[in-house]
């Protein structure tokens, strides 16, 4: 297996699969992915592959129907200050009036094979839905390895149909995204009637996050755009933004970053609140959503994006008031059950839902609105904050039917090393989208995004914020040093295949201050961090670590 493996790597690295190393900026490495492709139902593919169009144009309909939004997030934003954020800029775009009425939507459907039968939506990215170029690449890789290799025994006990390319049809993420991109750019200028008065090539703002190690996935977005479109791509962070934009009052409120007209503006970052860490990023934000450029996406389709718009449109006669009854019957085949917890807002189905959640917790997740799913409350936690919490409280997060894929045979490539282990599947599919609310210029499939998680280290996140709430409980809280190491820990342990050693600082003077601390609890912290190798560092919940609780805080709440 080594042998296919280090093939694997030879190609992931000539082909520009690699991402930036986390604790060195200059140096890359190899994306972590799967040797292999692991199996999914054809007939589930082919499921979430039709639905891909549908969601796009119901996203569209919805972000057109800003009374139906704002009166849908209205009970979540006393307790989310993020989502209120982006309703006060939504608001200030639609009284300003919205000068570009053209939304580019690069969105993500991504599921679950619940039980290995019903493929289930587990949320709809409609911001910075990320990995299309990777994903494509690892499909390319994928197919080298079975054509170049057949006889391997490896590929012969995993992809004994490896021959038959309809099994593993082409991902053409990589190709489409950027054409979506290079159209919308197209467009806009023609838009403006000015098309040949402008100067130099047509420009898409990428908006992007400061220290990016996903930059290889942007990149190739941004090489294939010259190379097939001559379309010119900038890359600046939120705040570099605020510091070289400028909106041209006198031009139809044209965008100019650095002496350059911006056609369309991707976003790779905004869509956590560590984004937004002053009002110089804020103000930014609302700059490009009140020029003229085209956005993906617009501050519009960020909401549809929430949780909470996602649980209403499940709400019978929700999905149909936008899509009509056939389409939305169809779209329903993907739902998952959602209900709000909202009091004001509770059906009898959202009631007897809740009272089984509290007899049942583990077959229900309770989720904000914030992206990640660190957020996410599972287990007995479940039953602690539906009797807990306020009303106020829960009329911010929803309640989820659990999803519980099966689990597949994988074998994964980490830091050059293959690992044997049992993945959950998940299929993410890429759709694009551009429209005026009228005129529909395009809207297609575009790719797909088989990510894996292990097993083993699913729901690791609440393993560790369990512990640190614990150790509160116990007297023995964990100071922001400690968080912020056990952090630094893990996403060292992601990126090698060195085990936890319990010399590690953080942990060595957090023992000498709690010599108390029950054996059991330093067993299970250990255990857990020895299943970190895959975690994805990225998460939502690194980022709450780092920036939340690395400000003097002794005690997590």
């Amino acid at each position: 297996m080594q042998g296919l493996t280090d093939e694997a790597v030879a190609w992931a690295t000539a082909h520009g699969l690699q991402m930036m190393d986390a604790e060195h900026s200059t140096l890359c490495k190899a994306a972590p992915v799967t040797l292999l492709p692991t199996p999914l139902s054809r007939k589930a593919f082919e499921h979430a592959v039709h639905l891909a169009q549908p969601f796009n144009v119901l996203v569209d309909k919805v972000a057109r129907d800003l009374d139906w939004v704002y009166k849908t997030l209205d009970g979540v934003l006393e307790h989310d200050e993020f989502t209120a954020q982006l309703v006060k800029i939504c608001r200030a775009v639609e009284e300003k009036g919205d000068v570009q009425r053209i939304y580019l939507g690069i969105n993500r459907s991504d599921y679950m094979l619940d039980q290995g039968k019903d493929l289930l939506q587990v949320e709809l990215n409609t911001i910075a839905s990320s990995f299309g170029c990777l994903s494509a690449r690892v499909a390319r890789m994928h197919r080298f390895l079975m054509d170049r290799y057949p006889e391997h025994e490896t590929v012969q006990e995993r992809c004994p149909d490896a021959q038959d390319a309809t099994r593993t049809p082409p991902n053409r993420a990589d190709t489409e995204i950027p054409r979506a991109l290079a159209e919308a750019a197209r467009i806009h200028l023609q838009s403006r009637g000015k098309e040949e008065t402008t100067k130099g090539p047509p420009t898409v703002l990428f908006v992007v996050q400061e220290g990016e190690r996903n930059s290889f996935d942007q990149r190739w977005l941004e090489y294939e755009l010259w190379d097939a479109h001559k379309v010119a791509c900038m890359r600046r962070s939120l705040s570099q933004i605020k510091e070289q934009a400028s909106v041209n009052d006198a031009n139809g409120r044209d965008l100019i970053v650095d002496g350059q007209l911006i056609s369309v503006v991707y976003f790779r970052a905004g869509y956590t609140p560590n984004d937004y860490p002053s009002d110089v990023q804020w103000d930014a934000r609302l700059l490009m959503e009140t020029s003229n450029a085209i956005k993906c996406p617009s501050i519009a389709y960020q909401l549809v994006g929430t949780k909470k718009v996602q649980q209403e449109l499940a709400r019978p006669g929700q999905v149909e008031r936008f899509m009509g009854e056939g389409p939305g019957a169809a779209l329903r085949t993907g739902f998952a059950g959602l209900w709000s917890l909202d009091a004001k807002e509770q059906d009898e189905s959202a009631k007897d839902a809740i009272k089984d959640a509290i007899a049942n917790p583990g077959n229900y997740v309770v989720k904000p609105q914030r992206e990640g799913g660190g957020n996410n409350i599972y287990g007995e936690d479940v039953k602690k904050a539906l009797e807990s919490m306020s009303s106020t409280e829960l009329a911010s997060y929803i309640l989820m039917q659990r999803i519980f894929p099966e689990e597949v045979d994988a074998i994964l490539v980490k830091a050059g090393e293959p690992h044997s282990a049992k993945a959950l599947q998940e299929l993410g599919v890429y759709g694009v989208y551009l429209s005026d609310g009228s005129k529909e210029h395009f809207n297609a499939y575009a790719g797909r995004l088989q990510p894996y998680e292990t097993a083993l280290t699913h729901n690791l996140e609440q393993q560790l914020k369990k512990f640190i709430v614990e150790c509160s409980k116990t007297g023995m809280p964990l100071s922001a040093k400690d968080i912020k190491g056990m952090a630094y820990d893990l996403a060292r342990l992601k990126d090698s295949n060195t085990k936890f050693k319990a010399t590690s600082g953080w942990w060595k003077s957090f023992k000498a201050r709690h010599p108390d601390l029950r054996i059991r609890r330093l067993e299970e912290l250990d255990t857990v961090r020895h299943r970190a190798l895959n975690y994805d560092i990225a998460s939502e919940w690194f980022d709450l670590v780092q920036h939340k609780y690395a400000g003097g805080s002794r005690q997590v709440p």
